[in-house]
């Protein structure tokens, strides 16, 4: 990241009552020939550490692309994204491949996608840590806690 991306991430971030997603004015436009498609419209976004939140809305209504962006996969046209300390717009591609590996999950619409069909639900929580080089037991156990937030503890196994 940047010096200028930290200045600007640290101010977005600062102070107890900082989100830690923050978006403002995110535009996007995607371009073909003559053709333009506005996906995002001036979105202002404000996500607090450890709320649940549900993007809904009509098809083509821009939920996969503000996704897209928050992954770090696509950049917007215009506007100001961070997640956390992380200014999205200024960082490297190195600094993009350790965000999505240590910080984004992703479950797909197409349900084939989203699991290893042979390995149980917990298993399948602990693959992302074990490929960041995190111990069997500490993956084990930061599974768990997660499948019991979201009310899967005994479908774990």
């Amino acid at each position: 990241m940047t010096t200028n991306g930290n200045a600007l991430a640290a101010s977005l971030t600062e102070g107890p009552d900082a989100p830690y997603i923050h978006a403002e004015d995110l535009f996007k436009i995607y371009k073909s020939d003559e053709l333009e498609v506005v996906a995002l419209r001036g979105l202002d976004l404000r996500v607090q550490r450890g709320e649940m939140m549900a993007i809904v809305g009509a098809s083509g209504s821009g939920k996969s692309t503000l996704l897209n962006i928050l992954a770090g996969l696509d950049q917007p046209s215009a506007g100001r994204i961070t997640v956390g300390s992380r200014d999205l717009l200024t960082m490297t591609d190195d600094d993009l491949v350790d965000y999505r590996r240590r910080e984004v999950g992703f479950v797909w619409q197409q349900t084939g996608r989203n699991l290893i069909p042979y390995l149980t639900a917990e298993e399948n929580v602990t693959v992302p840590m074990a490929l960041d080089g995190r111990s069997a037991r500490a993956a084990r156990d930061r599974a768990r806690m997660l499948l019991e937030q979201v009310g899967l503890t005994e479908e774990r196994r």
